[in-house]
């Protein structure tokens, strides 16, 4: 019964997330993201408790907050999946494992590095970020199960950057 709730209950969150969000992803990153799901979930389903690590968080500030800050979060949020993943990577013996967190690690560092510089820091959600314990299975299997719509929602930012860029280079030519 909890297997079923579990599976509805990521279904119900993976279909919302679908229709909340744009394909920014790249199609091989989006590959490896779901194998990745499939190899956790199959190691152990329980590592999902309903509870997102940097979702709520996000809608929050993102409604909340100038899109300066909104992109410090996202470089902050990030640097955390960086953490995470670097440290799934020295944990798992799997070689295809290892491979599939490389991949989207390089695309969330290509991300970061590109669109959201590093500049000041919102304290409170920063200690918290930088207060995950990486190695917690918990942790781990929540970071991938959101890090699909934290993707998206960077791109989001990056396209709005990219968009506000251009139109100053046209204004003053």
């Amino acid at each position: 019964m909890k297997m079923r709730i579990l599976f509805l209950g990521i279904c119900f969150l993976t279909f919302e997330w679908m229709a909340n969000s744009e394909a920014f992803l790249p199609e091989n990153t989006k590959k490896c993201i779901d194998k990745l799901n499939d190899h956790y979930t199959k190691e152990d389903d329980s590592l999902y408790d309903g509870h997102p690590i940097f979702l709520k968080k996000l809608e929050h500030l993102t409604k909340n907050t100038e899109k300066s800050e909104q992109k410090l979060l996202m470089r902050i949020i990030l640097d955390a999946y960086n953490r995470i993943f670097t440290q799934m990577k020295n944990e798992a013996q799997d070689v295809s494992v290892q491979n599939q967190l490389n991949n989207v690690k390089d695309n969330l560092n290509k991300m970061k590095e590109h669109y959201f510089p590093d500049k000041n820091d919102l304290n409170k959600y920063a200690i918290e970020v930088l207060a995950l314990k990486e190695s917690d299975p918990l942790v781990q299997r929540k970071a991938l199960f959101e890090v699909e719509r934290v993707y998206n929602e960077a791109a989001n930012l990056a396209q709005n950057h990219r968009r506000r860029r251009q139109a100053k280079g046209s204004r003053s030519k």
